[in-house]
């Protein structure tokens, strides 16, 4: 094995599996506090927020455990099993879409509930929430359906058997939806919703519960920024040099660079929680209050308990 993939091997194994357990254990907090705390689960930005960890579960799952297993142990499950190969596309081509859109409508929510003008404010209520998102997750499913269809595995590789469908996950999915335009909406938005606050800040309309989520949102679109901007990066330059002959030393520093941004692109969808937990003191003392009382159920001992333990030992 050459020394870049065994950089890349090594990086899979002790980077990857690590920040997988991380990501889940983190998503799976977010959907338990946020579901469990009125003042979040009402709140529309912090409802996007619910939704967005809970199909980021499904988009860790999905693609960065076949991940790190295909660049990590060289067991690449897509290249036997037809199933796997269709299933894996559509999952991530479905929930890596739904998780980015509710990321964006939790900034633009946001920005819509620190404006100064009534009408705005109005825009931003859960009821029109809870439709957004049962329409967001239909047009998404939609969307990943081809991919049922046209991924088949053709001398030993899974691929996308439709020159039309290909060129839309490659350009029109990936760096189009996903990179550039959930890029510019949540930089756009973020700047805005920031700039909202200050001004209410100033002439004191603003209570810190809604200060401390605008800080939570903002700061989680510069994990997005890099996490998605190193992986689009990289697929620009794999797309610009894909007829490009490539030595073997050139290939094994493309392989690094592949592991560790796409590896990267799950940060995306697995940080929020301890973003979150470092920016703001209200979710800090949310999580306390969540995952003490969880703790302390468990090792809560009934009446009932004491009663049979002491007759167990007469």
């Amino acid at each position: 094995m050459t020394s870049w993939s065994l950089i890349s091997q090594s990086y899979a194994r002790y980077v990857g599996i690590p920040q997988f357990c991380l990501g889940i254990l983190g998503n799976l907090l977010n959907v338990w506090i946020f579901s469990r705390e009125s003042t979040y689960r009402k709140v529309p930005s912090t409802f996007y927020l619910l939704m967005a960890s809970a199909t980021g579960i499904v988009q860790i799952m999905s693609g960065q455990i076949p991940r790190f297993l295909i660049l990590g142990f060289n067991n690449d499950l897509t290249r036997t099993s037809l199933v796997w190969c269709k299933c894996r596309q559509f999952l991530i081509a479905t929930f890596g879409g739904i998780g980015m859109t509710f990321q964006c409508l939790s900034v633009i929510d946001q920005f819509l509930v620190t404006s100064r003008h009534v009408r705005i404010r109005q825009f931003s209520n859960i009821k029109s929430a809870h439709h957004i998102v049962v329409g967001v997750i239909i047009i998404w499913v939609l969307q990943g359906i081809p991919f049922l269809v046209f991924n088949q595995i053709q001398a030993g590789t899974c691929i996308i058997n439709n020159r039309i469908l290909n060129i839309y996950w490659s350009y029109v999915y990936f760096l189009g939806l996903l990179t550039a335009t959930s890029i510019i909406v949540m930089i756009t938005f973020g700047i805005l919703a920031y700039r909202n606050m200050h001004l209410l800040k100033n002439t004191a309309q603003l209570n810190n519960a809604d200060q401390q989520l605008t800080i939570m949102i903002c700061m989680q679109i510069f994990i997005v920024f890099i996490s998605v901007a190193s992986y689009g990066g990289y697929n620009v330059y794999a797309l610009a040099t894909a007829s490009i002959q490539k030595d073997a030393e050139q290939k094994g520093k493309d392989l690094v660079a592949l592991t560790v941004t796409s590896l990267s692109a799950f940060l995306n969808y697995g940080s929020s929680f301890y973003v979150f937990f470092l920016s703001s003191n209200r979710f800090r003392r949310q999580t306390r209050k969540h995952v003490c009382f969880c703790c302390g159920a468990l090792h809560r001992v009934t009446p009932t308990e004491v009663g049979l333990s002491s007759l167990a030992h007469r």
